[in-house]
């Protein structure tokens, strides 16, 4: 029979036994718990760098399709940036002070009466041609009383049309005349000196050559088949070299009109790109480019430069000995501009606000904040517009200056909360970037709030351009600039640049160049031809 110790023994085995098992199975436990621990912590760590990923992902989406947007519009989409302000708060009757502050919001026209004001004839400057227009013989007599009918008045009513323009050639007859006596005295009558010596081309034929590619984006060839149907044959290489020719004979006006331009308080310039035929390799097509520079009003003309490719060294040298302000848009090699500290970078709103306009889509309610805000900025530059400069000065202070400081505060709060990839950061960086340059304009009353001046003189190139192609060299787009430059700041002038040309043509190889001031556009009379 087995003893109390002895079963005491067995229980105490095992309970050792139980122990061990337990303790076993709580190290079992202990390793599968830190084995799921590391499993979800890797897991986490995994979600993390997916995290990470998504929203690296997520940025490049929304940058190509703002990018795929952008080029929708540029492509399919209306050119033009309106914004119709959203409507203002009610404001309290102790804020009413603040309306004085704040410009009135356009007011919708009627849509059918500023149309018809749009497209309006305007002829009132017209030469008028009578055409009489006689009662048929047998309808003289009235049927009735058998007597001649008495005139009494002419019915009045008008066309346009336009004369036929030909092309003619002109027969110089020039009078030689000698003594009859001593049979020595023998003289010939002048004629006037031609715009290219050696060549065919009339003054107004060279002059409409010109206008017609440069203004109204007729190129060569199709110049051609208009002159074949005048029953004249121009080839396109003689108008290129008359084009070329031309240039070198307005090169001294052109200078005179350089000199004027750089002598403005404020210069306004913008560049684009024109390609060239490079006939030392293989007729490969390069790209330059053309830059406008536009006066100021005391000095109302625009020249055009031409750079052989795209660097911004022509752009250095060209403003090299200015001094004053450069209105410009941001692009990095105008930096260099104004390292000397000579110059003053003026800023172009437009370009701000169309980064904001284009970034609507991703941050619709910030948006359209700012893009109010601007539109109140312009409506104030249009009430002040031809006013006097005190006047300009104190409006830009009292009310510009509050809406940029309204701009800044909201463009702030913005900039922290937007992921660095949105678009919307670019627009937000561009205007904090370039924020002196942008409210330069606040301090002096003879500079503009954007550049749109400098971008409208480019336009008109531009669509020219889209029809020509490319210069057949840097001898072509050299004289391209120098004759842009005539048409441009005859537009600027209000002169029409045949009319102009035409008569510059035919008289600058007759002055001195002492004389040649005669000629800028905003002092050019038209010479009357003697009787």
């Amino acid at each position: 029979m087995p003893s109390q110790s002895d079963d005491q023994e067995k229980e105490i085995d095992s309970l050792r036994a139980a122990l061990a098992k337990s303790e076993s199975e709580r190290k079992s436990l202990a390793a599968q718990y830190e084995d799921i621990k590391r499993q979800l912590q890797e897991a986490l760590d995994g979600n993390k760098a997916l995290l990470a990923l998504l929203q690296d992902l997520q940025g490049k989406l929304d940058k190509l399709l703002f990018q795929t947007q952008k080029r929708n519009k540029k492509d399919f989409g209306q050119k033009n940036e309106h914004h119709n302000p959203s409507p203002a708060p009610p404001l309290d009757v102790a804020d009413s002070s603040e309306l004085d502050d704040i410009p009135p919001t356009p007011q919708p026209k009627d849509k059918a009466n500023r149309n018809h004001k749009k497209h309006a004839l305007k002829d009132n400057n017209l030469p008028v041609r009578p055409v009489a227009h006689k009662v048929k013989a047998d309808k003289l007599c009235c049927p009735t009383c058998s007597i001649d009918t008495v005139f009494v008045k002419n019915e009045l009513s008008y066309q346009l049309e336009r004369l036929a323009l030909s092309i003619v050639k002109l027969e110089h007859q020039q009078e030689v005349r000698s003594c009859p006596k001593c049979k020595q005295y023998i003289v010939t009558a002048e004629k006037p000196c031609p715009p290219i010596p050696g060549a065919r081309c009339a003054p107004r034929l060279l002059a409409s050559v010109i206008v017609h590619k440069l203004s109204d984006g007729l190129p060569n060839y199709r110049q051609c088949k208009i002159f074949k149907r005048d029953q004249a044959t121009i080839p396109r290489s003689t108008q290129c070299d008359w084009i070329i020719a031309g240039s070198l004979t307005l090169e001294p006006l052109y200078e005179l009109l350089k000199r004027k331009v750089f002598e403005s308080h404020v210069i306004k310039t913008d560049d684009t790109e024109i390609k060239i035929q490079d006939r030392l390799h293989k007729n490969k097509i390069r790209k330059g480019k053309m830059t406008p520079y536009v006066g100021d009003a005391f000095h109302p003309f625009t020249i055009f430069d031409y750079s052989p490719d795209k660097s911004f060294a022509r752009n250095n040298l060209m403003l090299k000995d200015f001094s004053g302000f450069v209105q410009c848009d941001a692009a990095n090699g105008f930096d260099q501009v104004f390292l000397d500290g000579t110059k003053s970078e003026v800023g172009c709103n437009t370009h701000s606000r169309r980064r904001y306009y284009q970034a609507q889509q991703f941050a619709p309610a910030q948006c359209i904040t700012i893009l109010d805000i601007y539109t109140k900025l312009y409506a104030i530059e249009a009430q002040v517009k031809g006013k006097k400069a005190e006047e300009i000065l104190e409006t830009r202070k009292t009310r510009s200056k509050k809406l940029f400081d309204e701009l800044l505060e909201n463009i702030l709060s913005l900039k922290n909360t937007l992921n660095p990839t949105n678009p919307l950061m670019e627009a937000v960086d561009y205007t904090l970037n370039h924020w002196v340059a942008l409210t330069r304009y606040l301090d002096d009353p003879l500079l503009s709030i954007c550049n749109n001046e400098s971008e409208r003189t480019i336009k008109d190139f531009v669509l020219c351009r889209k029809n020509f192609l490319f210069a057949g060299s840097d001898a072509g787009a050299r004289a391209a600039a120098i004759h842009l430059s005539f048409i441009a700041s005859c537009n600027r002038n209000d002169i029409d640049p045949v009319e102009y040309l035409a008569d510059v043509f035919s008289r600058i190889n007759d002055l001195k160049v002492s004389e040649l001031e005669q000629l800028l556009p905003d002092r050019w009379r038209p010479q009357i031809p003697a009787d």
